[in-house]
């Protein structure tokens, strides 16, 4: 019975984070973010040298749907680092820095994967950079777990991504 209580308990601090989230500044945040993912695709270059050196994995997904699928996810993270910055109480604001500091160096080291992967052609750097990202995130993770239910539901959602990533760069190496 306790263990329900403590679930339940979970979920309504979900639904209390949710309703405090600033929409517009999490947006700002995320459209921040996407331009600094779009700067990195700029600098990583064309996607052509790749896509005739390599064979693609079958668990690879075409490379207009991972665009895609980049880009959200770089909106997503700003809107979590916007709702850390701005969504949080005068008093949580203390706690969230740490976590802020873990999903900013997960989103430099992730910014760098595009320009190693498509730029110096090498998918094991990209499987290593990826690996540091997901110890980030598994450490924002951990340091938001009790404060910050909400955001932290939305970091394991990134987690699983990123995994995805992980496994596509070290399929990469493998197969060429």
């Amino acid at each position: 019975m306790n263990i329900f209580k403590r679930i339940l308990n979970y979920f309504d601090c979900v639904t209390h984070e949710i309703k405090q989230i600033n929409v517009k500044a999490g947006l700002i945040c995320g459209i921040i973010s996407l331009i600094l993912g779009i700067v990195s695709w700029l600098i990583g270059g064309k996607t052509t040298n790749v896509s005739l050196i390599f064979i693609f994995p079958r668990s690879a997904l075409p490379l207009i749907y991972a665009f895609i699928l980049w880009g959200v996810s770089f909106i997503f993270i700003g809107f979590i680092i916007g709702g850390l910055l701005f969504s949080c109480d005068k008093f949580k604001r203390q706690k969230s820095y740490r976590p802020l500091l873990f999903i900013a160096l997960m989103q430099l080291v992730t910014l760098c994967v595009y320009p190693v992967f498509f730029g110096s052609m090498s998918p094991f750097i990209s499987f290593i950079l990826l690996l540091i990202a997901l110890v980030f995130c598994v450490f924002s993770i951990i340091s938001t777990f009790k404060d910050f239910p909400f955001w932290t539901i939305c970091l394991i959602i990134h987690f699983l991504w990123l995994l995805y990533n992980s496994y596509i760069a070290l399929a990469f190496a493998f197969v060429n």
